[in-house]
């Protein structure tokens, strides 16, 4: 399905290293499962790589609706998932003056 539309919508999004998007929320719930790599990923409008949790393939998350939360890629191996929601559901940036992706290091553990 498209998530620009209304019903069930199964996309892959490919993370390329080290970039990650700002927080956001979307107004349904969605499940991103990894496929590969490692998929970082927050809560909060603060955005803070170093408190980010660090997901490898095969696992799942659940975002709930209208979550503030961000994610993506802090790695060289950088990260696919698989995300399944209801649709329409647009990404709703928390500061829209903000650029939706950024270049980050791997967080220092």
């Amino acid at each position: 399905g498209d998530p620009t539309k209304p019903g069930l919508y199964v996309v892959r999004a490919i993370f390329p290293p080290h970039v990650m998007d700002t927080p956001h929320t979307h107004p349904n719930d969605r499940y991103v499962t990894v496929l590969s790599g490692t998929w970082f990923t927050g809560t909060g409008p603060t955005f803070d790589v170093s408190t980010a949790v660090p997901l490898t393939a095969g696992s799942v998350m659940f975002h709930p609706g209208g979550a503030v939360h961000w994610d993506g890629s802090a790695r060289d191996d950088g990260a696919t998932v698989q995300i399944t929601g209801m649709g329409p559901a647009p990404t709703v940036p928390i500061d829209p003056m903000v650029s939706p992706w950024t270049r980050v290091e791997a967080p220092k553990r």
